[in-house]
């Protein structure tokens, strides 16, 4: 033994096996709850304030957690928007079926039913604004309204290849043109209705 008191030059033992970090309980761990509590916060205070009154000490309150917590997650409000959004929209699958104005229907019906739309709405034209200059907000954009905007133009483009639409069709004009009508109804106020849904899809693919 040297002079440290152990052998090979190590120092005794002098604490038991290491415990893990605390959770606050049985369950997820305490920082994914928290996580779970900020996003939850922002998704019910959305619809309350708006995207431009939303405040990251408003979030952190109704959360029950520092705000120091929400910015160790989340750089900015547009960052912290984003996330929140995506964690509430389910995943999409793409479901074509050979009909082709059945198959657009439900394109159109899902991005006019969707449960966060009207949220959407409102904060969708100010995180755009925020993207162009902020390239964190712009990944999260694009990662999120990416795959989404993939499996509806895999519905339009399988339309092309039966040629029921043009096998040069502008996809990705014929989406903005659903998403550009119902985000702006949205935002004056308009729920969409069945009627709307019909006659976007007749725009896209007139009836024969």
């Amino acid at each position: 033994m040297d002079s440290t008191g152990g052998p090979n030059g190590r120092a005794p033992a002098t604490h038991g096996p290491r415990r893990p970090a605390p959770t606050g309980g049985p369950g997820r761990p305490r920082s994914e709850r928290a996580r779970s509590a900020v996003l939850a916060a922002v998704t019910a205070l959305l619809p309350e304030v708006g995207y431009q009154s939303l405040t990251m000490e408003a979030v952190a309150a109704r959360a029950g957690v520092g705000k120091t917590t929400v910015y160790r997650w989340w750089p900015t409000k547009a960052a912290l928007v984003i996330d929140a959004i995506a964690d509430t929209l389910p995943t999409v699958e793409v479901a074509i079926s050979g009909e082709t104005r059945r198959d657009v229907r439900a394109v159109v019906a899902r991005l006019a039913h969707t449960d966060t739309a009207a949220t959407m709405a409102d904060a969708l034209p100010a995180l755009a604004a925020e993207a162009r200059r902020d390239p964190d907000a712009a990944q999260r954009l694009a990662a999120l309204l990416g795959p989404r905007r993939a499996a509806d133009a895999a519905v339009l483009l399988a339309a092309a290849a039966r040629r029921d639409l043009p096998h040069d069709v502008d996809v990705p004009l014929l989406l903005d043109v659903a998403l550009g009508t119902l985000l702006l109804r949205r935002m004056r106020g308009e729920e969409p209705t069945d009627d709307v849904v019909d006659a976007l899809t007749d725009l896209l693919i007139p009836p024969t």
